[in-house]
């Protein structure tokens, strides 16, 4: 049983390693095509000057609910807050705090690393003014539904296949690792051992029983280690009683 369930183990193991892979494979492949659409540089919905306004349309629906736009400035050293206003017909439009969610971006060691300093949640659909009362620093209002819409629609299967190897590949090996410490533990454990008699055949059992009538023979033919010094020992004893009984013979004689 241990030895099938190390099998699987390293079965599942090698599927759990090729997914991974591929999933690697497919990332890099969609990294490159998709860092035009992560540069605010390259798309952007509109970038303001300091002291300066411009005219957007804005949505406030998406396909996964509500839209949300960022807004992003280059990191310099000690930035000043930002003062930027998003206005929609005299109303201010709403907006919140970034959050864990929104990381700085840097896509080469010698591009700019930009960070979202302002998220609006437009409530409505339409012609927004968005305002830079800052005295410096260039702002850049970034749709990132728009831009993940548009890597999905330039390498669908790429994305496919990069996320079915991440969500099987990781499973899959977690279980094989699991299956590898079962099968261990059982291949580790001490086993019974099982000592079985053979089975006799009837030339074996022919062999055992002349063999046991061939020594009884053996014992009658051959005489004992100690029946000759047994007779020696008689006979001796015989010819002492002889002597003896002589000896008192003669005495009679010469007593009359």
């Amino acid at each position: 049983m241990g030895r099938d369930v190390m099998g699987w183990a390293k079965t599942i193991s090698v599927i759990s390693f090729f997914l991974l892979l591929t999933a690697t494979v497919a990332w890099s492949s969609v990294s490159e095509e998709s860092e035009k659409y992560l540069d605010p540089e390259q798309f952007n919905v509109a970038v303001v000057a300091p002291g300066d306004s411009i005219s957007v349309n804005l949505s406030s629906t998406s396909i996964v609910g509500q839209r949300e736009y960022l807004v992003m400035r280059i990191v310099e050293g000690d930035s000043p807050m930002p003062d930027v206003r998003l206005i929609l017909d005299s109303d201010d439009c709403e907006w919140i705090e970034p959050g864990f969610l929104h990381v700085d971006r840097q896509l080469e060691s010698d591009s700019p690393q930009f960070r979202t300093v302002r998220v609006f949640v437009p409530e409505e659909s339409g012609t927004y003014v968005l305002y830079n009362d800052a005295e410096e620093g260039d702002l850049w209002l970034v749709d990132d539904i728009k831009a993940q819409t548009m890597i999905l629609e330039n390498s669908p299967v790429t994305l496919l296949v990069m996320v079915t190897g991440c969500c099987i590949g990781g499973p899959f090996g977690i279980i094989g690792l699991i299956l590898a410490l079962i099968g261990w533990r059982r291949n580790s454990a001490p086993a019974a051992v099982n000592i079985q008699a053979p089975l006799m055949t009837t030339d074996d059992i022919y062999k055992a029983l002349h063999k046991e009538q061939d020594m009884e023979l053996t014992e009658e033919l051959v005489p004992g280690p100690f029946t000759g010094m047994q007779e020696k020992t008689d006979l001796g004893k015989g010819v002492e009683s002889g002597n003896q009984e002589e000896g008192v013979n003669w005495e009679n004689w010469d007593n009359g």
